[in-house]
């Protein structure tokens, strides 16, 4: 049986796409003290939106860690939208809702994009690349961790 705090990880699995349903409004920004650079100067030349698609996860709990065949919620192959520009992450879980999720920092060395965030109770890694297609998306709960692999293209 699934936790509601593990159930939060379908917040990062599947492409947003049209439909009927309202999408849930991304969390407000936590305060950041003065000395903090926001997520737009750090990176500001981050690239078009990107669909990513997750095929690899591995759960871990207390008791060990193991391949799954979900992202969250939701069955793999998993469609994530990085909206760089709009600052989140969308996904539609596997009974057809949307999910928004903040990306509250971005940063950059090199070649290499990370960015952070939270969802509820829910803390969320994703590491991407400007010219490798990989990325990894790593979520965190008290109970659970979670590590994805996959692969990003330009959205279209």
């Amino acid at each position: 049986m699934r936790t509601a705090t593990f159930a939060a990880f379908t917040a990062l699995s599947l492409l947003a796409c049209g439909g009927a349903a309202l999408a849930q409004s991304p969390a407000p920004a936590a305060e950041t003290p003065a000395s903090s650079a926001p997520a737009d100067s750090v990176v500001p030349d981050l690239p078009p939106p990107a669909d990513c698609t997750f095929t690899k996860v591995f759960v871990c709990q207390t008791g060990g860690c193991g391949p799954d065949k979900e992202l969250g919620t939701v069955d793999l192959p998993a469609r994530v939208l990085v909206h760089y520009p709009k600052r989140i992450i969308a996904s539609v879980s596997d009974d057809g809702l949307p999910h928004v999720s903040e990306i509250v920092t971005a940063s950059s060395a090199g070649d290499n994009i990370t960015l952070q965030g939270m969802d509820g109770l829910v803390g969320w890694v994703m590491q991407l690349s400007r010219t490798d297609p990989d990325v990894s998306l790593t979520i965190v709960s008290n109970e659970k961790v979670m590590t994805s692999f996959g692969t990003c293209k330009p959205a279209p």
